[in-house]
């Protein structure tokens, strides 16, 4: 288990201050409305005809294609976090070297 994992199971059986609380959800609100327009985004792709995503040969060229969003500029957030969420989820879950 990574240690990061450790310290979030850790704390999240510590009793939390109000501060704390309010905070967490905070971030749980920006994470869910985030991952709606990253959805929304991947819809409007897949309804273009985009296909691929999952496909471990087109590894390289979402690396690529991150690289290309490194310095990302306003109203391209959700494209960069949708690249993210591809090459998390080929390390992942297809195990990509």
């Amino acid at each position: 288990m990574p240690h990061y994992s450790y310290v979030c199971i850790a704390s999240c059986y510590s009793p939390m201050d109000q501060e704390t609380q309010e905070e967490i959800q905070r971030l749980n609100r920006a994470v869910d409305d985030f991952a709606g327009e990253m959805k929304a985004r991947l819809r409007e792709q897949a309804i273009k005809g985009y296909r691929g995503w999952d496909d471990p040969a087109n590894y390289r060229r979402m690396c690529e294609m991150m690289m290309e969003h490194a310095s990302v500029s306003a109203g391209q957030e959700v494209d960069a976090g949708n690249l993210t969420m591809i090459l998390w989820y080929l390390r992942k879950r297809v195990k990509v070297e």
